[in-house]
């Protein structure tokens, strides 16, 4: 790994204490924000006060359990290796729903623990699932998350509760909030970039004071929470019911979706040397988020995920620390054992939430932009992506296909859920006529170079290669080519043969002669005067330039094999 020139404390760095109490702030104001989830579940199974305190507070646990178990269970195979705290899954709010109406809160624990199990069970496949799940497909998810982040506090900013259209004061806090966040993320250093997301919440919330945008939602009872109280798990039952099987099924394929689109964000944002996602690291941030749905239905709580905020309040503050777990764990702690205090901060106004959403969700989306355009992209890859992202916005501009549908139907029709399955599904199909191996072949007495780098660059594109990884194999066959012709070497045509997995490209050069000279140091000034002098150069720089590179004879017919780490 190499560190980008914009992290302040990267992954294995110990921030000062100021500032690793501000990181972990942040980080934890954004699993309080996302913690509605669980409070639209307490109101589904009909929980009281205290029974909602209760699956409110074990939901903060579960995150902070997740954001321990992601930044420091990579060891064991169980975590990412990076900072990357839970929050409440709006993937699995509808299923939890159906299941709550269907058998209450037992059959959501049980289904949720079903629901961790599909997906570390998944997690274990990921290396021979890895032609389906390309750098492309999980920065469209990505993309498709930063998409649905941002237009989430776009609609709490328009979308009022009671139907009325929104005010210029609304306006007025959003745009403070957005505009000091992202602006102290953009210009500021030291304590004012690294609390950028806080300082803008802070910002907000006192324009909305004297503006009359901070009270209490209706209905909420503040005497009603207790100060101070452990959460009880006493309400804990667990049913399974086989009907709703494929729909957590389908939940937790798009989690393993969503968590390999969050993880290889990660890699990139802390390596400024990225190439290509770490398999390991991936399978074990997916597992780390099975685990912690397992936990949440163990304890009765709401379904957590990696959060794309938290993921993008990193990229904007520059901490990337996974020391940052700790105190992002702690602060969790203290929103369970103090209700009240969770209560109140639950009750930021919606504006404010609208500005930090709408900052989050736009470095989401940019994000996953760059991580799904990383490779060469032919038709098939635009057309994935381009369907991908428009099935997504489909299902946010239009919530009808969703509330339309029968109650199983539902949690496919999200957002998120169904923007995901579009890239895989689409992936899957598209790539049938895909050859992973082409073939070409040139005449012994000429070069058509522009014919040998269109051949190449049609395969990469096909294949979804990175474009410099393409260019380097399309130099290195044209060194190729050069020797063989201009040191007279082979007889009729030359037979170039490219082949691509995930990890390297191979070329495969046959033709009826003498073999190439492949050389290890470059040859003498004196040689290079000689007639053979320019092969000799280019055997060694074939030999520099590919990771791999052998030449062998069978009768009079040579093959010179190299290979391209991709």
């Amino acid at each position: 790994m190499r560190r980008p020139v914009n992290i302040a404390y990267w992954v294995d760095e110990r921030p000062p204490a100021s500032v690793l109490a501000m990181a972990a702030l942040q980080q934890g104001a954004v699993v309080l924000v996302f913690s509605f989830t669980a409070i639209l579940l307490a109101r589904e199974v009909g929980a009281n006060p205290a029974q909602a305190a209760d699956i409110l507070g074990l939901t903060f646990l579960v995150c902070g359990a997740m954001a321990l178990i992601q930044a420091f269970g990579a060891r064991f195979g169980v975590g990412s290796g990076y900072l990357a705290p839970g929050s409440g899954s709006p993937i699995m709010l509808a299923p939890s729903l159906l299941a709550a109406q269907i058998g209450g809160m037992p059959l959501v624990a049980g289904m949720t623990i079903f629901a961790g199990l599909v997906t570390a069970l998944l997690a274990r496949t990921l290396y021979r699932l890895r032609s389906l799940l390309p750098p492309e497909i999980a920065g469209t998810v990505a993309l498709v998350v930063g998409l649905v982040v941002g237009l989430s506090g776009v609609r709490s900013l328009l979308v009022t509760p009671d139907g009325t259209p929104p005010t210029l004061a609304a306006f007025a806090v959003a745009g403070v909030t957005l505009a000091v966040s992202g602006g102290l993320s953009v210009w500021a250093k030291g304590m004012l970039r690294f609390a950028c997301v806080a300082i803008g919440m802070a910002a907000g919330c006192l324009l909305a004071w004297p503006l009359g945008l901070l009270h209490g939602q209706p209905g909420f009872d503040m005497a009603s929470v207790p100060w101070v109280g452990l959460p009880h798990a006493a309400h804990v039952g667990w049913a399974f019911d086989p009907a709703l099987v494929p729909v957590f099924a389908v939940a937790a394929l798009a989690h393993v979706m969503k968590d390999i689109g969050m993880v290889t964000t990660l890699q990139k944002i802390n390596d400024a040397g990225w190439v290509r996602p770490d398999p390991r690291s991936i399978a074990g941030g997916v597992t780390g988020g099975g685990v912690a749905l397992v936990l949440a239905g163990l304890l009765g709580a709401h379904g957590t995920t990696l959060s794309a905020t938290n993921v993008a309040i990193q990229q904007a503050s520059g901490i990337t620390s996974r020391v940052v777990a700790f105190g992002t764990a702690g602060f969790c702690v203290l929103l369970a054992c103090f209700p009240r205090a969770a209560a109140l901060l639950s009750q930021v106004p919606a504006p404010v939430i609208a500005g930090v959403l709408i900052h989050a969700g736009a470095l989401m989306l940019i994000n996953g932009m760059a991580l799904a355009t990383s490779r060469m992209l032919d038709a098939r890859r635009s057309f994935t992506i381009g369907v991908a992202v428009l099935a997504a916005a489909a299902a946010e501009a239009v919530p009808q296909l969703s509330a339309g549908s029968a109650p199983g139907l539902r949690p496919l029709l999200s957002a998120t859920a169904l923007g995901a399955l579009t890239a895989l599904l689409l992936n899957a199909l598209l790539r049938i006529g895909v050859r992973q191996e082409v073939t070409m072949s040139v005449p012994a007495a000429a070069i058509p170079e522009a014919a040998v780098a269109d051949f190449a660059t049609r395969a990469g594109a096909s294949w979804g290669a990175r474009p410099e990884v393409v260019a380097r194999t399309s130099e290195l066959v044209s060194w190729c080519l050069d020797a063989i012709i201009q040191s007279g070497l082979a007889r009729g045509e030359v037979t170039v043969t490219l082949r691509f997995d995930e990890f390297r490209l191979d070329v495969l050069i046959r033709y009826q002669g003498a073999p190439i000279a492949l050389r290890d140091h470059p040859p003498p000034p004196e040689a290079l005067l000689e007639d053979d002098g320019a092969a000799l150069l280019a055997g060694h720089m074939i030999r520099r330039r590919a990771d791999r590179a052998t030449v062998r004879q069978r009768g009079d017919v040579t093959e010179l094999r190299l290979s391209v780490d991709h």
